[in-house]
């Protein structure tokens, strides 16, 4: 876990917190807000700006262009579900440590919360953070939380693209590091309905799909190097009811022709 001096970088406003009794609680509410704001806003996720296994996958080509090329997103409220589920991460991590406590040292079955290289991108290597790989199974899993309709949509028709060439991604990471894999694997995790609700989808570890993303992610990366974002990202098109569209911010300028 992420020490809390590193995640809150900037504590100036701090400087007017309560020091003593008999001060509002609405003030007291505003600073443990700022507090909790302020560690969403200064955590890895938030600040990653590299483009990792999570977004290689994204089926939108405008979005994935958007990401290579270093397009700004719009910035967002707090994360606090992203956050919830950072938190879930924790605590599995912290369960299967204590599972590993029956395995002899050296031989421990489950490696959690790893950073894997899955490939080269115009050049610049790209690594990702695995939930989980488990030795005694050659399974790579990812932890998902998510509300009950997306539960649903999963179970009925699978992880999607951008999830499912993730789980492709890290197993190749971990095949790279020397490591059989047999499977991949997501738990889709219900974040406010009972435990008993959540979906875990797998399928067999197929290195073509991790390679497919890497390779048209490296030819757009490639393109708009040599040509530039002007000239590659009005040709791109956007997947229609993409998520991640809404992140990027409004076109001006050059964007104006984008095609959405």
């Amino acid at each position: 876990m992420t020490a809390l001096s590193e995640v809150l970088p900037n504590l100036a406003f701090l400087n007017d917190a309560p020091t003593g009794r008999g001060g509002s609680p609405d003030l007291t509410w505003t600073e443990y807000r700022e507090v909790i704001e302020a560690a969403i806003a200064g955590a890895p996720r938030s600040l990653q700006k590299r483009i990792g296994p999570s977004e290689l996958g994204n089926p939108c080509d405008l979005c994935l262009g958007r990401k290579l090329a270093g397009i700004p997103e719009i910035p967002q409220a707090p994360a606090w579900l992203a956050t919830v589920g950072t938190a879930i991460h924790s605590w599995l991590e912290e369960t299967f440590v204590v599972l590993n406590r029956d395995y002899p040292a050296g031989e421990i079955r489950y490696l959690l919360e790893q950073t894997v290289s899955v490939g080269e991108i115009d050049g610049t290597e790209i690594t990702g953070h695995c939930d989980m790989y488990d030795r005694v199974t050659a399974t790579v899993v990812d932890w998902k939380t998510c509300g009950p309709t997306r539960i649903k949509k999963y179970r009925a028709q699978g992880p999607g693209d951008t999830y499912r060439r993730q789980a492709h991604l890290y197993a190749r990471g971990w095949t790279r590091r020397g490591l059989p894999v047999d499977h991949v694997a997501i738990a889709f995790l219900p974040r406010n309905e009972a435990f008993g609700r959540a979906f875990f989808w797998h399928e067999p570890y197929d290195e073509a799909i991790a390679i497919e993303a890497l390779e048209r992610a490296d030819a757009l990366a490639k393109a708009i190097r040599l040509a530039g974002p002007d000239a590659v990202l009005p040709g791109l098109a956007a997947l229609p009811g993409c998520d991640s569209c809404s992140r990027y911010v409004p076109r001006s300028g050059a964007f104006d022709d984008l095609v959405t």
